[in-house]
């Protein structure tokens, strides 16, 4: 039965290299958590729970904004930790997805890849 267990990996995640904008190879690197990790489970039912309060906002424009702002949340949920002299907080991190969305996109594809976590040496 063990052998399908996911949550104990996710939740130490996996060191991620960082690339840099035009494809080379940076020092830097975040260690990213699984889909399956606690901390991502509690940060969807959050972002889930606040979706009942964007539905009521009328201004599209604030809407996107909101959810924008929660999907950062969410992806945030999952960096663990990270090579960047600033400490690795949960404001340090969203920040960072922020400036750098080709970042975002990285790691919430890599995360949800459960085999990532899994590698057979």
């Amino acid at each position: 039965m063990e052998e399908f267990f996911t949550r104990q990996v996710a939740n130490v995640g996996v060191k991620l290299p960082l690339y840099l904008p035009d494809g080379s190879k940076s020092e830097h690197w975040l260690r990213v958590r699984g889909i399956d990790s606690d901390e991502f489970r509690r940060a969807e039912t959050k972002g889930k729970r606040k979706a009942i309060e964007i539905s009521q906002i009328d201004s599209d424009d604030e809407r996107e904004k909101i959810i924008e702002q929660v999907e950062k949340e969410v992806v945030a949920s999952l960096i663990a930790a990270w090579s960047f002299e600033q400490e690795c907080t949960h404001d340090n991190v969203v920040k960072f997805l922020t400036e750098a969305p080709q970042i975002m996109s990285q790691v919430n594809k890599f995360a949800a890849r459960r085999s990532e976590f899994f590698k057979k040496n």
